[in-house]
């Protein structure tokens, strides 16, 4: 199949391989348009992504760069699908929709030239929002957009559920990476209206994370109450003891509700610099718990509020309440999937279909965290939910919530770790091995913490899930072994995995255990990856990258292999 010629963007040619144009160009090109052109221009990137995203993990194109005029496809490069051998021969309509879109592309891009919207300078940025007006070409470009999302949509709907939601993923990934500001994300934010509601979602999100973050320490949420209004109102009396309740929460002129409480214990002898930090990133923690409409991927309760209260030997101690979800019989504590792997008996156990479902949607909630530029610093089967449902008082295992958030903090060099999970608590068998060297200080300096490590956890969860036993039965049936701890989690992998989940199950809790830092060595995030005031635009730039580049490439080898898992029932 021949592909008919088009230029996609406002620089010719384009890097399939690559994707898209260079958004970070196309996205800080907006800055100088008014808000309705910024918006026109904003929705003529969207379509390009999604059409380069369906042509590289479709027709599996992975050479750069590449002339798109000159572009031949085979059979042999498609999904069965979308064949000339196929029942329903979708061939030769594929072939005339891409020669559809290569001319509205073509006539886009005669637009948005004329009028100047690829240009460098303000002035000529200028131009363009003012001459679309002048001269009328407004109404034509917002009719060639709509053509082409039409023909996107096309192209979509021959795929099947899992991979259309895969290119979505990915769409938003790279477009959202690529806005760094406020008025970066209002624009995506406004495009988006009408026509990507998901987008719309998580760039307004995006922005309340941003303005979140940027929240001066002196301003408080509003969200801290008064112990005297929760019972139970103490902590668990030992720090590795039970640290959830079901409890109410009873404020002053409001019917008490319940509430899931959800405690953290501070160290003793906290210094003043350390409470003050810790009680800010708790209330910023809140805030963001607290937005409402959150992506639904994000899979995490609503926050109702938080309190603090004085502990013993000067510990600062912190409780987060939170809304149980609608289904849910809010009188009955959650199971973790900790408890479930050890005292659920086969009959009530999740069925196999159920255990994939519980794996890609915490693969997907962890990628949406890590989107929103926060890490969650304790993933582990004992900070996985489920809530029993009111009808039956079952757990619901379709709808799995990530806990644990009160050790979470945003992902930017400004946010140092205070603490994490106990030591004892069994948490080790989660870290990464160079996280846990430099918390026992075996050699090494104590490691800044990375999305990588948060990566691991998940691997580790997701072993779990796979063979059905808790790390600490896998680690004690290898106990008299040679190896570390890592090695016996790799060897388990490797030889329990396949046979009882598949092979690429397999593969995806491989790659979540062998993630590293970029090819720099400077993962963003890292000790050795602080930015310093001195350094240049082109390395934040450089570091920026990178960060798009690690969250789209487990968005491919992790999420997207998770979501394709699925048995007959």
């Amino acid at each position: 199949m021949e592909l008919a010629a088009f230029v996609i963007g406002t620089s010719s040619l384009i890097s399939v391989a690559e994707v898209c144009l260079t958004l970070a160009r196309a996205i800080d090109g907006v800055k100088a348009f008014k808000e309705e052109s910024a918006s026109l221009y904003a929705a003529y990137n969207f379509e390009q992504v999604r059409l380069t995203l369906w042509i590289h993990h479709v027709v599996g194109i992975a050479h750069s760069p590449i002339e798109i005029d000159r572009l031949k496809i085979d059979d042999g490069d498609l999904p069965p699908v979308l064949t000339s051998e196929s029942p329903i021969n979708l061939h030769q309509p594929l072939q005339s929709a891409l020669t559809e879109v290569a001319k509205i592309l073509k006539k886009l891009n005669h637009l948005l030239g004329k009028y100047g919207a690829n240009e460098v300078s303000v002035t000529r940025r200028i131009r363009f929002q003012t001459g679309i007006f002048k001269q009328g070409g407004k109404d034509e470009i917002r009719e060639l957009l709509a053509q082409l999302k039409n023909w996107n949509d096309s192209l979509d709907r021959v795929l099947e559920s899992r991979m259309r939601q895969h290119l979505i993923s990915n769409m938003h990934i790279r477009l959202l990476s690529a806005a760094q500001t406020d008025r970066e994300l209002e624009v995506i934010q406004g495009a988006a209206q009408g026509t990507h509601e998901s987008l719309r979602q998580e760039a307004a999100f995006r922005r309340q994370i941003l303005s979140i973050a940027n929240r001066s320490d002196g301003i408080p949420s509003g969200l801290k109450i008064s112990s005297h209004n929760i019972s139970p109102s103490l902590p668990p009396a030992m720090k590795n003891g039970a640290f959830r309740y079901m409890g109410k929460f009873d404020h002053p002129g409001v019917r008490p509700i319940r509430v899931l409480q959800e405690w953290k214990l501070g160290q003793p002898n906290w210094g003043d610099n350390e409470r003050t930090t810790a009680t800010t990133r708790a209330d910023r923690l809140a805030s963001m718990l607290r937005i409402e409409h959150k992506p639904p991927k994000l899979r995490c309760l609503d926050l109702a509020a938080y309190t603090i209260t004085d502990g013993p030997q000067n510990r600062l101690d912190f409780c987060f309440l939170y809304h149980p979800p609608p289904f849910a019989n809010g009188a009955i504590l959650p199971l973790t999937l900790h408890t479930a792997l050890t005292t659920l008996s086969e009959r009530k156990r999740p069925t196999l279909a159920q255990r994939f479902g519980i794996a890609a949607t915490l693969a997907e909630s962890l990628l949406a965290f890590h989107t929103a530029n926060w890490l969650h610093k304790a993933v582990c089967s004992t900070n996985v939910l489920f809530f029993a449902d009111a009808q039956n008082e079952l757990p619901n295992f379709r709808q799995p919530f990530m806990a644990g958030f009160e050790f979470s903090r945003p992902d930017t060099v400004r946010d140092l770790t205070l603490e994490g999970p106990a030591s004892s608590s069994g948490f080790d068998a989660y870290c990464h091995p160079e996280l846990v060297a430099s918390l026992t200080g075996n050699g090494e300096r104590r490691r800044r913490y990375q999305r990588r490590f948060d990566i691991y956890g998940l691997g580790v969860v997701l072993l779990e899930i796979g063979c059905w036993m808790t790390v600490a039965t896998i680690l004690r049936s290898r106990q008299g072994m040679e190896g570390t701890t890592h090695d016996h989690l790799l060897e388990t992998v490797k030889m329990s995995l396949p046979s009882r989940v598949g092979s690429r199950y397999k593969q995806a809790v491989w790659e979540c255990l062998h993630w590293e830092e970029d090819e720099s060595g400077n993962e963003p995030g890292s000790q050795s990856g602080f930015q310093h005031e001195d350094e240049t635009e082109e390395l934040r730039a450089q570091r920026q990258r990178q960060r798009e580049t690690q969250i789209e490439d487990f968005a491919n080898t992790v999420v997207a292999v998770l979501r394709d898992c699925h048995c007959t029932l």
